[in-house]
C-alpha cells in the first residue's frame, strides 16, 4: 500500500526552512540584524543590537524544543549586543524578515522585558506587546499578512511603560508540522523562530506590565497554540504566551527621533562591500531549506521541492509559492482534503465537533503501536491511512 505524504511525514526527517529578520527599523533608524554567514568574520568588526546566534549551531533554522535555552533568542550560547537601539515609548519597531515560506503558516508575535542589571538575557521576564494570529473571518494567518506586507511586521512600543533598557523578543511560530509531536521527548513539531534585540526606551511612563515569565518556561510543548493540527481543526486558534498588554492610554512618542551614534552598518567602501555580502547571504538563506542530513544533495541545504523527500530534492530554485502549498498533504477526512495532496491553505472548520487524527494527551501513534505490539485501529481511504483513536 502506498503511504500518503501526510503519514510518511509523521516519522520522516522533516525539512525546516530558514527564517530570520534581515533588518530592524527602530524608531525610523535602520540597524542590521545578526547574520551567521558574515558577522563572525573579524574584518567586519560587526556590532549589533541583536543577541547573535551561537557559532556552534550556525544557521538560521528553527527552534523545536520550547523547554531548552534556544527558545529565548535562538541558538544559545548567545553573543551579547555591542550596541543598543534607541526608541521612544509610543514609537514603532519594524522587523524586516527574509522571504517567508508561505507554506509555513502561523502567528507573528512580539514580547518585551526589562533587561536585568546583570545583562543576562536568559533572566528576562517578558510581556507580550502584539500578535498577528489566525483571523477566522479572512482565514489568514499572521504569516500571510507578513508576506503581503513585503515580509515586514511592525510593533508599537507601549507609550506608558517606564523608561529603561529592554529586550524586545520577536517571533514567528510555524505550524505546518505542529501536529507531529514527540511524546517521549515532550516536543511538538512546531518550529519557532525567535530573535532578540536590545533597546533603550525613553519617555515619562511609569507602567510595569505583568509578565508571563521567562523563556524557557513561558510556553509548554503541549500548549494548544504549540501542539496543533493546522490542517484539520475548528476554525479557531489560541496563540501561546497569554494576552497582549493593553496600555491604560496611548500617547504619541514625545520629543525628536533619536539619532544614534552607531547602528552597526559599516561606513564608506567597507559599508558598500558589507551590504553586497549581506545581500548575497540573504539570497542564499531565502533559497534554501535545511534538513540536517549531510549525505543528501547539497549537504542538507537543498530545497524541499514539491512531492520530494529530502534525499530526492534537487538543489534548484525554491518554489514555496508556485504552486501554492502543493505537496503538504491533508488528512483524508479534512474538509480541504484532495487526492493529489494539494491544499489551498484555507482552514474551514465544521463546527465544534471535529475528529482529530491525534490525541495530544497520548503517545504518538507509532510510539503507542510499538508499546502495544503493533495493535492499532486505523482507517483506509484513497490509499492513505490515519490513526483512529478510540475513546
Amino acid at each position: 500500500m502506498r503511504q500518503s505524504f501526510f503519514v510518511t511525514a509523521s516519522w520522516a526527517v522533516f525539512a525546516a526552512a530558514h527564517g530570520h529578520v534581515k533588518e530592524y527599523i527602530i524608531d525610523g533608524t535602520s540597524y542590521p540584524s545578526f547574520d551567521p554567514k558574515s558577522d563572525y568574520d573579524a574584518k567586519w568588526s560587526a556590532k549589533r543590537v541583536e543577541w547573535g546566534f551561537s557559532k556552534a549551531k550556525g544557521g538560521v533554522g528553527p527552534v523545536e524544543n520550547v523547554n531548552g535555552p534556544d527558545i529565548n533568542c535562538r541558538f544559545a550560547p548567545l553573543q551579547a549586543p555591542a550596541i543598543t537601539g534607541e526608541v521612544r515609548a509610543g514609537a514603532n519597531i519594524t522587523f524586516q524578515w527574509a522571504d517567508w515560506f508561505i507554506n509555513h503558516p502561523g502567528p507573528v508575535m512580539t514580547y518585551m522585558g526589562l533587561l536585568p542589571e546583570s545583562g543576562d538575557v536568559s533572566q528576562t521576564e517578558y510581556f507580550k506587546i502584539d500578535q498577528a494570529s489566525y483571523d477566522p473571518k479572512t482565514q489568514e494567518w499572521g504569516t500571510d499578512r507578513l508576506v503581503k506586507n513585503d515580509n515586514r511586521h511592525t510593533s508599537t512600543i507601549p507609550s506608558d511603560i517606564k523608561p529603561g533598557t529592554y529586550v524586545v523578543r520577536h517571533e514567528i511560530i510555524s505550524l505546518h508540522n505542529a501536529l507531529n509531536d514527540d511524546w517521549v521527548k515532550k516536543i511538538s513539531g512546531a518550529q519557532l523562530y525567535p530573535q532578540c534585540i536590545k533597546v533603550k526606551v525613553t519617555g515619562s511612563g511609569t507602567a510595569t506590565p505583568k509578565t508571563i515569565g521567562k523563556f524557557p518556561g513561558a510556553y509548554k510543548w503541549d500548549d494548544e497554540g504549540i501542539l496543533y493540527n493546522v490542517y484539520f481543526h475548528p476554525n479557531k486558534y489560541v496563540a501561546p504566551g497569554g494576552p497582549v498588554y493593553q496600555s491604560a492610554s496611548f500617547a504619541p512618542p514625545a520629543g525628536p527621533k533619536p539619532v544614534p551614534a552607531e547602528t552597526g552598518w559599516p561606513a564608506g567602501d567597507q559599508g558598500t562591500e558589507y551590504r553586497r555580502i549581506r545581500t548575497q547571504s540573504d539570497k542564499q538563506w531565502e533559497s534554501a531549506v535545511h534538513n540536517d542530513v549531510a549525505s543528501h544533495p547539497g549537504k542538507g541545504g537543498c530545497i524541499w521541492e514539491v512531492d520530494q523527500t529530502p534525499k530526492q530534492a534537487k538543489c534548484t530554485q525554491t518554489n514555496p509559492k508556485d504552486p501554492k502549498y502543493k505537496g503538504l498533504g491533508q488528512p483524508p477526512e479534512s474538509p480541504m482534503y484532495v487526492s493529489e495532496n494539494a491544499s489551498n491553505r484555507k482552514n474551514i472548520g465544521r463546527g465544534p465537533v471535529v475528529k482529530y487524527l491525534f490525541d495530544p494527551t497520548q503517545p504518538r501513534w507509532e510510539q503507542r503501536s510499538k508499546a502495544t505490539g503493533g495493535k492499532l485501529n486505523y482507517v483506509e481511504e484513497n490509499e492513505n491511512f490515519a490513526v483512529e483513536w478510540k475513546a
